[in-house]
């Protein structure tokens, strides 16, 4: 394979100068990549680029492509490349000189091969074919040159045009840089073609060395099972039974992890349903969970807690190693079905039973078994890092990180001054750093925020976001009110206020910053503005911006007076193979609120009825029991609006790619054959 893969990746390179092909199926004044949108030229031309990049890397190191194309799914681009393909040959349908090729192309080209075919032969192995010096030039020269030259008239792509001009002419490729190119982390895969080929551009230069050696653990369970006091034990301190809160939330802490100069941010979620919708924000693949499973629950068997949180795990946390541990076990013993588990779950990395307050006395044995397998999961994680930065980039993040102690927010003139400080006087390089920095959570921006509200500072210190968040979220004035929030609720709840982190930082919360607080959760869909038409506005507040609600909250009763006419409705259910997160009708009901009938939102269902198009209504329920997404639609308008709901359900789920379920079309009684009529 490794040969075969070889060959065809030297075939491609020869057939690439076909896209600036300027023979007679080129259309008078049409430029380079005529034949693709012009929109999508950049997608479509980087997913061709890489896809040659990564083929040649097979050629040299297996493993690296391995690595590659179990991530190639999650690459933002990677999608473009079958849209790539189909243009392209559809370009070549409609005339065969697009691609430069005549019959005497032909002739050359399949002469061309054969000798490669029996070069191929004679080599040791794919590496010595592919990286031989001596091995004879590519055929048509000239159409190189022109493809290179045309490649550097795209903006950021005189990177590809440089990595071709060295493999065209068989030049050696540094094996680090080949690696970290062809394994691109998804927080780099996941921006601009221009970003990201800034990105492979420095790692050419070796100007990006430098890894963060931080990891993150997330420690996940039902409330009560005793994360907390895991945590507690792993620093050292005393666990006494009953001695601890429940966490409202989430707390962050450090922990340096032994013998690897890697430093540990431990995530300690709530185990409370509410804190599960916004778990998904922080949920990351590149993590290592703590499944904390409590044997004493009266609600629940270990069991099924693993499964409930596995499945969490799977849809937003992909293939991340996950630890089972059995708390409390020196109460009662924790019977987990392991092999089962492991085998929906091959993440599962091991279950370790043991007690959390007997960790310095009678279980302190497989205390320092879980510890010793946490470090090794967490050095792992630390190593498999594939994000680099330049020395300036590290520089700032770690100066970034210093200031956060002092100050939740930064001036985005004073981050200007900080890049220019370090030498990073690029606009675009700064843009794409802020960028990573906010998907890495060392930053946190909202662009549309800063545009359209005239917000002109960064949060350095993600606390001060996720506190503030759980603060109101967790409120009994916000649990009475039924999920309604006003600004005066804001403002009695956390202006002013003084709040200690873990780190002992004092996070404030002045009035003028509580507007970041709340776009922030209308970002994360946490919340949605009240309107006229939901009558839920404050006293001379205007189309509701002084009111929000939050979906979460809102009542448990499906109202009395729905009013909605099942009968002749198209009825659609999403069936969920093992769990229906709740937080999917939360985001949709933030993303359509607009289209709420009078308030009608509950936590398992709402109604809407659409401002576009008349005498059009639709009903959606969850019912978390049989794990079923339920929409109806009915009206006059029905195969309009139906598509409009629909594809907004299937772009939420898209974010949780391995989240399984099936779609089902209900069909009317009406259209039923056969007995029974």
């Amino acid at each position: 394979p490794r040969r075969a893969a070889a060959f065809a990746a030297r075939m491609a390179l020869t057939a690439l100068p076909g896209l600036a092909a300027e023979k007679g199926g080129q259309p008078a004044g049409k430029g380079f990549l005529w034949y693709w949108p012009e929109e999508k030229r950049e997608e479509h031309l980087l997913a061709v680029c890489r896809a040659l990049q990564v083929g040649w890397s097979l050629s040299v190191d297996f493993s690296i492509v391995i690595a590659a194309a179990a991530a190639a799914a999650d690459d933002a681009h990677a999608a473009d490349a079958a849209d790539a393909a189909a243009y392209a040959a559809h370009a070549a349908d409609d005339d065969a000189a697009a691609y430069g090729a005549d019959a005497g192309d032909v002739d050359t080209l399949v002469e061309f091969a054969w000798h490669e075919l029996d070069r191929l032969s004679r080599s040791p192995d794919a590496a010595a074919y592919l990286m031989d010096v001596d091995a004879p030039p590519l055929p048509f020269p000239e159409r190189q040159k022109r493809f290179l030259a045309r490649l550097r008239e795209v903006p950021t792509f005189d990177y590809w045009a440089d990595f071709f001009d060295d493999r065209f002419h068989g030049r050696p490729w540094d094996r680090a840089i080949m690696e970290k190119s062809a394994r691109l982390p998804e927080e780099i895969a996941s921006q601009s073609p221009r970003a990201i080929n800034r990105y492979l551009a420095e790692l050419a230069r070796g100007g990006k060395e430098e890894k963060i050696k931080r990891v993150r653990a997330i420690f996940i369970g039902n409330g009560e099972a005793g994360k907390t006091s895991l945590i507690r034990a792993l620093n050292g301190e005393t666990v006494t039974e009953g001695g601890t809160d429940m966490t409202p939330g989430v707390e962050i802490s450090e922990w340096p992890v032994a013998e690897t100069g890697l430093t540990a941010h431990f995530w300690d979620f709530g185990g409370q349903v509410i804190a599960h919708a916004t778990h998904q924000f922080f949920l990351r693949a590149r993590c290592v969970y703590v499944l904390v499973l409590n044997a004493r629950s009266a609600d629940t068997n270990p069991n099924q807690q693993a499964e409930y949180w596995l499945e969490f795990v799977r849809a937003f946390g992909s293939d991340a190693p996950v630890l089972l541990v059995g708390n409390k076990c020196d109460l009662t013993p924790v019977q987990v079905d392991t092999r089962r588990l492991q085998e929906s779950h091959p993440n599962i990395q091991g279950f370790y039973p043991l007690s959390c307050t007997q960790y310095r006395g009678s279980h302190a044995r497989e205390f320092g078994i879980f510890k010793d397998a946490f470090v090794a999961q967490l050095a792992r994680a630390g190593d498999a890092a594939r994000l680099y930065f330049s020395r300036a980039e590290f520089a700032l993040i770690e100066e970034l990180r210093t200031r956060s102690g002092r100050a939740a927010f930064l001036e985005k003139a004073e981050f200007e001054g900080l890049c220019q400080a370090h030498g990073i006087e690029d606009e675009e390089k700064r843009k794409d750093l802020l960028g990573l920095l906010d998907q890495l959570g060392e930053v946190i921006w909202f662009p549309d925020l800063y545009r359209l509200q005239g917000f002109h500072e960064y949060l350095l210190n993600p606390r001060w976001l996720t506190h503030g968040v759980y603060r109101l979220l967790y409120s009994d004035l916000l649990k009475d009110q039924q999920g309604v929030l006003k600004r005066g609720n804001v403002r009695e709840l956390l202006a002013n206020k003084h709040i200690r982190d873990e780190q002992g930082h004092v996070l404030d919360y002045p009035e003028s910053k509580l507007v970041f607080l709340i776009r922030a959760m209308e970002e994360f869909r946490l919340c949605y503005p009240a309107s006229f038409r939901q009558g839920l506005p404050e006293p001379g507040a205007r189309d509701g911006e002084d009111t929000w609600i939050v979906p979460d909250l809102l009542p448990s009763d499906q109202p009395a007076d729905l009013r909605f006419d099942r009968a002749g409705a198209l009825r659609f259910d999403f069936v969920f193979t093992s769990f229906l997160p709740r937080h999917v009708l939360s985001m949709f009901m933030v993303e359509h609120y607009k289209d709420i009938q009078d308030h009608r939102a509950w936590q398992h269902g709402v109604s809407l009825e659409s401002r576009h198009w008349e005498n059009t209504r639709a009903l959606v329920r969850a019912d978390y029991q049989s794990r079923v997404l339920a929409l109806a639609v009915a009206g006059d308008h029905v195969a309009e609006y139906f598509p409009v709901l629909y594809e907004s359900i299937l772009n939420i789920l898209a974010r949780m790619p391995r989240l399984g379920y099936t779609k089902r079309l209900r069909l009317d009684e009406a259209a039923r054959i056969g007995e029974g009529r």
